[in-house]
């Protein structure tokens, strides 16, 4: 292998071709000169089992996603755009476990991996806009084009304005009024679209090439799968038993690649058994990966299963953060589930205030409605009999509240209107958890 650089080189995962290094990654226009594919990873020239000493608890001189530089798509530390993003910890959820246990009589581990609270926009998105703004800076990008349903975008504008990168972002017309004004709030541009999700990604991808500016390669973007690998190697350090269920909420599907991503990067050091399975969770008004699933696997998964899905136009849906109807990476992401032995699933879009308010109430964490779709799917998977005895299972919470003020106003649940003391009746605290968990009783009927 031709080596472009010291420390890696793109490498194309269709014909293997090795691309060399980010530059010219983006000159071919982010697909192989060979056999025009758009998915490539890195690949790196050094041996793994040096992070070994990465991995260990003791205080290492860089915080954060970053502590894993030596691991990571960038050449020169000075390039380092972060705001401690990763830096968050994986908490023990025990009455999830409790829950599990009382009504399944099935004995499991919880452990949520909370990005609700990272430093820069409060959101999993932190990782990839720490990366890709490193990346870009590193290479002299200095305009941007991606089309985003809300949080990438947000976290996009965020660490690109730190590198002075002029971000252009095409949203959806059912993105939040908070999302908008996040991504304008750095000094970057948005165009709010006439349309769903694949119409500003059409849009998008138009401007880009009229202006000759870099559009962001979506799911299979090597420098997100790189950033989103990182929960493996966190995983390996916080989690006293390595996770085998994986949890998220699923929109496009970056996340179950970095996993794999990172499973095949440190599978012959013995640090873990296999690769959880993995429970991918839609919610049921924008749910193609999970339709396409159900009918695939009611088939028994014939030949070419994982090219058929369904093409979900304009969907109906609160969380917009979740509504891609136009699933391109499903081939992909089935594939790893399938692999991986695990489930794609829905959970109803009307019952994750129920879940939102139980998790703050137990945990005292508050979690955004894509998190909530998160946690109902692990509530469902316990219905279905898709979490099993001994399991450890890792939710991640990939968003938190301070991102959807919207579904806030939704949590308010303990509020009376009162004129005078008269009216002002004492509150049971208890009797609330209780109704609570009677609500969440009632989805396993």
């Amino acid at each position: 292998m031709k080596q472009h650089n010291k420390k890696f080189a793109i490498v194309c995962t269709a014909c293997h071709r090795t691309i060399g290094d980010f530059l010219l990654w983006f000159e071919y226009g982010q697909q192989c000169p060979d056999c025009s594919s758009n998915q490539a990873e890195v690949v790196y020239h050094r041996d793994f089992s040096e992070i070994a000493e990465v991995l260990s608890q003791a205080p290492f001189p860089r915080r954060g996603m970053w502590r894993y530089f030596d691991f990571l798509p960038l050449n020169d530390s000075k390039n380092i755009i972060t705001s401690l993003e990763g830096q968050i910890p994986i908490d023990r959820w025990r009455f999830l476990e409790d829950l599990a246990r009382v009504m399944f009589n099935t004995n499991c581990q919880v452990y949520a991996h909370r990005q609700d609270n990272n430093f820069a926009t409060g959101t999993f998105k932190d990782l990839a806009g720490s990366m890709v703004a490193s990346v870009l800076k590193e290479n002299g990008i200095m305009a941007y084009v991606v089309a985003s349903t809300g949080n990438i975008g947000v976290a996009y504008a965020r660490y690109t304005s730190e590198a002075n990168i002029t971000l252009y972002a095409f949203i959806p017309e059912n993105s939040s009024i908070a999302q908008e004004a996040e991504i304008g709030c750095f000094g970057q541009k948005v165009f709010r679209v006439k349309g769903d999700y694949t119409d500003a990604k059409d849009l998008a991808q138009q401007f880009a090439k009229a202006n000759n500016f870099l559009l962001a390669a979506g799911n299979f973007d090597p420098m997100r799968i790189e950033a989103k690998k990182t929960m493996v190697y966190d995983w390996l350090r916080l989690v006293p038993t390595f996770p085998t269920v994986y949890i998220q909420a699923l929109s496009g599907g970056t996340g179950p690649l970095g996993i794999d991503k990172a499973c095949k990067e440190l599978e012959s050091l013995n640090l873990f058994d296999r690769m959880p399975r993995f429970l991918l969770v839609q919610s049921d008004r924008c749910s193609p990966m999970a339709d396409a699933w159900k009918d695939a696997k009611a088939q028994g998964f014939p030949s070419g299963w994982e090219e058929s899905y369904p093409v979900y136009h304009n969907p109906v849906t609160s969380i917009a953060t979740l509504a891609t109807g136009y699933p391109k990476a499903y081939p992909v992401v089935s594939k790893l589930v399938r692999k991986s032995s695990g489930e794609i699933l829905s959970f109803p879009e009307d019952q994750v205030d129920t879940v939102a308010r139980l998790v703050a109430y137990e945990s005292a964490v508050r979690i955004g409605p894509a998190a909530a779709v998160a946690v109902g799917g692990f509530l469902k998977s316990l219905k279905e009999g898709y979490i099993k005895e001994n399991d450890i299972v890792l939710v991640n919470i990939g968003e938190g509240m301070r991102r959807a003020p919207d579904f806030m106003k939704q949590l308010a649940h303990t509020t009376s209107e009162v004129k005078g003391l008269v009216e002002c009746e004492l509150f049971d605290r208890n009797k609330y958890g209780t109704g609570l968990w009677e609500s969440v009783e009632k989805l396993f009927e």
